[in-house]
């Protein structure tokens, strides 16, 4: 029987070693693209989760997994007890069960803190939780005096920020106001600090903005041969740990065709005059509030913004209680 002629010639040792080559060189390519996104798969880190939207926060979980609900039924049971308040020395003119939904929801929410981190919640002798009390801070085991002294100064001082800084920026910026979460971000104590080495890159690990100058004007270099290189290294700084606190470039705050332009009359960038208010606020925190009830630590505007325009945490309109606001007058 004869044999069907093949329509393939037949192949020599070369033709046979380049296809099994090829064949190779295809499965190979195959394998390294699907070795390369799995891989790829594997590294990459977890989406991160959408922040849940708050009635009160800019950018902010206002879920609190600290809080325990013996502590609530507690507050619960002292409100129902004194519904007029017994030591309010900061919320003044509110009754209990307003001052129990904001320190809930701004000063335990802010911090991510249990009520106990500053109150006392066992009962006194009455069988009512001891929310009001303020233990003798002389004794060195009353954390609970020396942290209600030091929250209350917060406040305040939050007040004071708000009324004489946060109320010069226009409401076309969004209105939003300092509470508890603004700075602390869910943390009661800023353990990486206020510069974090993180952030500094390509600056010095002991940079801080130079807040023992005056500004506006601290940092101009524009037109003035006086200044040496070590003044321009320093605005360089300053402007490199702007644009990583706000997450923008220069052109934000400068006209990029005249970058010493201030006002939009003159060319300039409204946020250029935000930025100089924030400065001279930061200034004011570093003289007035760093020593007393912030540790030592210098403000940045890291410390608030972490890379955003609006800081995280900041509140919105009318969530700031109303001795506390922009419009409130100094205790």
């Amino acid at each position: 029987m004869s044999q069907t002629p093949s329509v393939f010639p037949p192949m020599n040792e070369d033709a046979k070693f380049n296809l099994v080559a090829a064949a190779v060189a295809g499965v190979t390519m195959v394998a390294s693209i699907v070795a390369f996104w799995w891989i790829w798969a594997l590294v990459q880190p977890p989406a991160a989760k959408p922040i849940p939207t708050s009635p009160i926060y800019v950018n902010y979980d206002p879920s609190n997994p600290n809080l325990k609900p013996e502590s609530l039924a507690a507050m619960q049971a002292y409100t129902e007890a004194s519904p007029e308040p017994k030591n309010a020395q900061v919320l003044k003119g509110w009754n209990t069960a307003k001052i129990s939904a904001y320190m809930t929801a701004q000063v335990a929410g802010g911090l991510k803190v249990d009520c106990s981190y500053c109150h006392n919640i066992a009962p006194d002798a009455n069988g009512v939780p001891q929310f009001y009390m303020d233990e003798d801070p002389s004794d060195p085991n009353a954390t609970w005096a020396t942290k209600k002294k030091t929250a209350r100064a917060m406040l305040l001082m939050s007040g004071d920020l708000n009324r004489s800084w946060v109320s010069k920026l226009p409401v076309s910026v969004g209105g939003y106001e300092i509470t508890c979460a603004t700075c602390h971000n869910g943390q009661p104590i800023l353990t990486k600090g206020t510069y974090p080495t993180e952030i500094q890159n390509t600056l010095p690990n002991d940079y801080r903005l130079p807040l023992d100058r005056e500004y506006p004007g601290g940092l101009v270099l524009t037109g003035d041969k006086s200044k040496s290189l070590d003044t321009a290294e320093e605005n360089q700084y300053a402007m490199y740990h702007m644009n990583v606190s706000l997450g923008q470039g220069c052109t934000f705050c400068h006209n990029a065709r005249y970058f010493p332009a201030t006002g939009v009359a003159n060319g300039g960038v409204d946020q250029k005059q935000h930025a100089i208010w924030m400065l001279q606020m930061s200034k004011y925190i570093n003289e007035n509030y760093s020593q007393a009830i912030m540790a030592g630590k210098t403000p940045s505007c890291w410390m608030c913004h972490q890379g955003n325009i609006v800081p995280p945490g900041a509140a919105k309109p009318g969530q700031v209680p109303e001795m506390l606001n922009t419009t409130s007058k100094a205790p």
